[in-house]
């Protein structure tokens, strides 16, 4: 039996990882935030709660990622796993993962998510609303697929990129560490660590640092 989970954050992703929580039959018992002014509100009637809550409880909660930028939820997993917190990954249960596939430590697939065969993905991603990783294809740590995103096969996206949403990769390319890529963009060609790039077909348009913060 699974333990009881909270979830880190508290606005609309955080929402969106309780709910796939819920539809699993996990017992959600809340959020945490670092905000001090949320502690004591309600989300989807649940109450919010500051790190310290979470820290005391750390025998006994888990925590899953409700956190969409991609850099943050990397420091916030270093964080609990620093207080010795655990860490829930989350799989809608409309998801589709193929048996050969390899999802990492708390990553979270939404609904209609795919993961095709052979797909490695990574600790701490993000697979959002019916996103696809399809067969063979690469997902670095901490990397996000927006709603609608599709990864074809054979391609590759870096730990901590961005694909926007409805964009697409198409087979056999890689997409860099740090890239963001807009949405709806097709990516026909590779693209390197630390760009924004978009448009059809997708052309870098600015260098980011590596700390992903426009130089």
């Amino acid at each position: 039996m699974s333990r009881p989970v909270a979830v880190y954050g508290a606005g609309g992703h955080a929402k969106v990882v309780a709910d796939a929580l819920l539809l699993t039959g996990v017992e959600v018992i809340g959020f945490i935030d670092d905000d001090p002014a949320l502690e004591g509100d309600r989300v989807l009637t649940l109450p919010v709660h500051g790190f310290a809550w979470l820290r005391e409880r750390a025998r006994d909660v888990d925590v899953a990622m409700g956190i969409g930028d991609n850099r943050v939820r990397a420091l916030l997993v270093r964080r609990c796993r620093e207080a010795g917190i655990g860490l829930a990954g989350v799989v809608h249960p409309a998801a589709v993962v193929a048996a050969s596939a390899s999802v990492g430590e708390g990553t979270v697939l939404m609904a209609r998510a795919v993961i095709n065969a052979d797909a490695v993905v990574g600790p701490g991603v993000i697979v959002n609303t019916s996103a696809v990783v399809e067969h063979d294809v690469v997902v670095g740590e901490f990397a996000h697929l927006s709603p609608g995103a599709v990864l074809a096969g054979g391609s590759a996206l870096g730990a901590f990129s961005s694909l926007g949403v409805g964009a697409v990769v198409l087979d056999d390319i890689a997409v860099g560490a740090g890239t963001i890529v807009g949405a709806n963009a097709v990516v026909n060609r590779h693209l390197p660590d630390d760009v924004v790039a978009y448009g059809v077909p997708a052309r870098v348009r600015r260098q980011l640092t590596p700390t992903g913060a426009t130089e």
